[in-house]
């Protein structure tokens, strides 16, 4: 964590600009915290190192070390900035009793809360070493999933990647050197030529105009979509195909695994519940749990709470009604989680084997639009020669 210290020297107005709050100068104005902008690869980075810490403690923990001496050979052996940081963050929690979840919050958007959760819970409630296990166990499946996620769609992307390197690259060098043989047969093009020249001198005379709409209209965009997150959050989960389905199996796969979690932590149902919304980014989805801990708490019974809210299939209400009338909620929650998790894989592998196929079909009707806007002049030239 970067700091900007704002303090007086000789009657001047002096910033300093340090790593800690140690060694500070006389005369303190304020100390304000440094934002800086993270890039893609340093989350990922961080949430790598994060679980490999967690994974040390956790394997330290269960040969039965205390935290305190799990956090000081794992502080001897860290090389990480951010994670040095938050294990003395962690060490100087518990030695002055100060609660964890205080201490962690300027790290939130690096651990998430729902590590802030398992540490809180974990040593309030004196199980820190199951607590951390779970964690570690939790953090891995999402590494995983994230993964596998990620793998599905690289095929995509490189695909689209290929499509516009490919466009770019006949714009810029291939066009311009058919051009003149176009326009000597300009009477005789065929219409995808037509269309291939007029893209063409779009792009060419009112480039910069094209840029600022497009970046304009992305700004557009995102303003109407930070307006009405709401609304396209419950229409992202409801009404668009395939996806809607690979994101809900994915939002409650993870619901049920940190449920699941937390109740074989010997937590009741309705505390795994109400820890649990936080896990799901969709305010839609979040508001529905939302209601169903309202219903709980009300007297409605579990499997109810949750068939109100229409987004759980029946045999989800079925093995919730189970777990209910038969207090076997460690078992039912463990295979409602792996039906999730089957459920997510199959809804991925069925995006991807639609994705895919339209992804090509759309790159080859470009390609055959190039080749008849390119080739037919030439052969056309060609014939009236011969």
């Amino acid at each position: 964590m970067k700091y900007k210290i704002t303090y007086q020297k000789d009657g001047k107005i002096e910033i300093l600009k340090s790593d800690n709050l140690e060694n500070l100068p006389n005369n303190i104005i304020k100390i304000q915290k440094s934002r800086v902008l993270p890039t893609f690869q340093l989350i990922q980075n961080n949430k790598k190192n994060i679980l490999s810490m967690f994974e040390q403690l956790n394997i330290m923990l269960n040969a039965n070390i205390t935290l305190n001496e799990a956090i000081d050979l794992s502080l001897n052996n860290e090389q990480e900035k951010i994670t040095k940081e938050i294990l003395l963050k962690m060490k100087s929690a518990i030695t002055s009793g100060q609660p964890i979840d205080k201490a962690l919050q300027e790290y939130k958007d690096i651990l998430g809360e729902v590590t802030i959760l398992f540490l809180k819970l974990g040593i309030e409630n004196g199980n820190v070493k199951q607590s951390l296990n779970s964690l570690t166990q939790l953090l891995q499946e999402d590494m995983k999933i994230k993964t596998k996620f990620n793998d599905t769609l690289r095929y995509p992307k490189l695909l689209i990647g290929s499509l516009i390197v490919s466009l770019c690259m006949i714009f810029i060098y291939v066009v311009p050197n058919f051009e003149y043989i176009f326009t000597m047969n300009q009477n005789q093009i065929p219409l995808s030529t037509e269309i291939l020249i007029g893209v063409n001198n779009l792009f060419k005379n009112h480039f910069y105009l094209i840029a600022i709409g497009v970046i304009g209209l992305v700004f557009l965009l995102y303003s109407v979509y930070k307006k009405s997150l709401f609304f396209f959050h419950k229409l992202l989960i409801l009404k668009v195909p395939i996806i809607s389905e690979v994101l809900k199996d994915y939002y409650f796969y993870r619901l049920f695994l940190l449920i699941s979690i937390i109740v074989n932590s010997k937590y009741q149902f309705q505390v795994a519940i109400e820890n649990s919304q936080n896990l799901i980014p969709n305010l839609y989805v979040k508001k529905m749990i939302q209601t169903i801990i309202s219903d709980i708490k009300n007297g409605t019974s579990i499997s109810k709470a949750f068939e109100k809210t229409k987004l759980f299939d029946s045999l989800t209400i079925q093995l919730l009604f189970t777990a209910e009338h038969t207090a076997s909620y460690e078992t039912i929650l463990d295979d409602i989680t792996l039906y999730y998790k089957q459920k997510f894989q199959n809804s991925l592998k069925l995006f991807s084997s639609y994705i895919e196929p339209i992804i090509v079909f759309v790159i080859a009707l470009v390609v055959l639009w190039l080749m008849l806007a390119i080739m037919t002049p030439i052969w056309n030239m060609s014939s009236f020669l011969s």
